[in-house]
């Protein structure tokens, strides 16, 4: 039984080492697929091979009649950049700041990076990704068993023993396995990125649109306050020398104005409301923000841009990244007929001619029927499918851009006439309707209307800029917002 005993424990040890040993050599770096697949990449190019390490396979062959080379996959049309450097955490005392004073636009996109629930979900499946490249690239356990298989024969125990099995995995499959998992993690990463854009898109369109909406406040109220004074001033014409439609009309006026004014601070609330959402802290107390209206806009061009976006977005990035790791599960596919060995080994002693047997097993499928046809017709499928979703992805930019860029043009022409224009002259015609007014060569009807029409110039003008920032920084931000959708 000694005897026995020392054969099992050299069996053991003996199948044991050889699968630690592969493994490690295998696996020297386990966390060195993850880095390159977090580390960005610097040319224009994705090259998968070249950054894996891996070699030409000649049997691989893309769906358009491509196959890889030395130097790695055709280029595709999108670099997969570095995620944009993230704001740091707010701090604790960020929120006291809030109930302080005036906000401003840093501290509310610092207070989104550390409270939006939804960067915290994206980078929970980065973390889920890189788990997965974890765990595809590991080897498969040894597996250790007992065996009897003459229990009983001429009144002995028979043979009694055990054997150690230990699959051994052929073709780099598991070196495949995390090559295209790793471009899974580039993807989920840039996704990732993404979404920091369309939070920081959205607070900062929030955010002007609060200040827009501060401001249109302001112009509410005096526009009410001169409205309610002009009630007083006809009802006093009217005793002397106006018709009462003055009292009547300059009434009127003062009621929109009313109405303006509730709905000015209505809407006010409402974009606190949606900031705040967007910031991640729904509770936070409504208060006044700090901005300058009257800066102007970046200047944007649009040949400029769309090279910039197609450069630079993340959505591209993650499509581009999505193409290598499609290339990937073809390279693995084709080699997923190429049968895996399974060792056997073992040690017996028979009772009953007290002799001791070792035993060896080697075993491997024949892949006569399933040589995975249908896995590698779906792979070569899903690599045109990626390559075509990045054509598609380029189209879309531009589109959506055309789009964002025509409300630009438009706010920042409305804008700039108003503000160099419009206003001066409705401001100057205003003070002309009142100097006449005074000197007795018209009547009151004529302020009551100029004072309309000119506060009606500011509130559109506030409207242009409200338009020429949002689609500011859209542009800006990649054509990235709807964050919480």
């Amino acid at each position: 039984m000694k005897r026995f005993t020392c054969w099992m424990i050299l069996f053991a040890a003996l199948i044991s080492g050889c699968a630690q040993t592969r493994l490690q050599s295998r696996n020297e770096n386990p966390r060195q697929s993850e880095v390159v697949a977090r580390k960005p990449v610097a040319s224009d190019s994705v090259e998968p091979e070249q950054m894996q390490g891996k070699t030409e396979d000649d049997s691989v062959v893309q769906a358009d009649g491509r196959k890889p080379t030395s130097s790695g996959w055709k280029q595709t049309s999108a670099q997969v950049i570095a995620e944009p450097n993230p704001l740091p955490p707010a701090p604790a005392s960020e929120i006291e700041h809030f109930e302080s004073g005036l906000s401003t636009l840093d501290s509310f996109e610092q207070l989104a990076m550390s409270s939006n629930p939804t960067l915290t979900e994206l980078q929970a499946r980065v973390d889920a990704a890189n788990g997965r490249w974890l765990q595809v690239g590991l080897y498969p356990n040894p597996q250790i068993a007992y065996t009897g298989p003459e229990i009983g024969n001429n009144g002995t125990p028979g043979q009694q023993g055990a054997y150690v099995q230990q699959e051994f995995v052929t073709a780099d499959k598991l070196e495949l396995n995390r090559n295209a998992a790793s471009w899974e993690v580039k993807r989920v990463e840039q996704e990732l990125a993404a979404q920091r854009l369309r939070v920081l898109t959205d607070v900062r369109a929030g955010f002007y649109s609060l200040r827009v909406a501060q401001e249109r406040v302001k112009i509410a109220e005096e526009l009410h306050g001169i409205a309610q004074q002009a009630v007083e001033k006809a009802k006093e014409l009217v005793k002397v020398q106006e018709p009462e439609t003055v009292l009547t009309q300059a009434e009127v006026e003062a009621e929109l104005a009313g109405i303006l004014l509730e709905n000015s601070r209505v809407q006010q609330t409402a974009q606190w409301k949606s900031l705040m959402s967007v910031v991640g802290q729904p509770d936070l107390p409504q208060q006044d923000v700090a901005c300058e209206l009257d800066v102007a806009a970046p200047q944007i061009v649009w040949e400029q841009t769309l090279d910039r976006i197609q450069r630079e977005s993340p959505e591209l990035a993650a499509a581009a990244a999505d193409v290598e790791q499609t290339r990937w599960v073809l390279q693995r596919a084709s080699v997923q007929a190429i049968p895996n060995v399974t060792v056997q080994a073992g040690a017996l002693y028979d009772y009953g001619t007290r002799d001791p047997i070792a035993t060896v097993q080697i075993s491997l499928p024949i892949p006569v029927y399933n040589r995975n046809q249908g896995g590698i017709a779906e792979a070569h499928a899903n690599v045109l499918a990626a390559e075509r979703a990045v054509e598609r992805m380029e189209l879309s930019l531009q589109q959506r851009l055309a789009t964002v860029y025509q409300q630009y043009e438009q706010a920042r022409q409305q804008a700039s006439r108003y503000d160099g224009t419009i206003l001066k002259k409705a401001k100057r015609n205003l003070d002309l309707n009142r100097q006449s007014f005074e000197a007795g060569e018209s009547a009151y009807l004529g302020v009551l209307t100029a004072q309309r029409s000119y506060f009606q110039a500011r509130l559109a003008w506030l409207n242009a800029l409200e338009q020429l920032w949002s689609a500011t920084v859209q542009i800006e931000g990649l054509l990235l917002n709807d964050s919480l959708k």
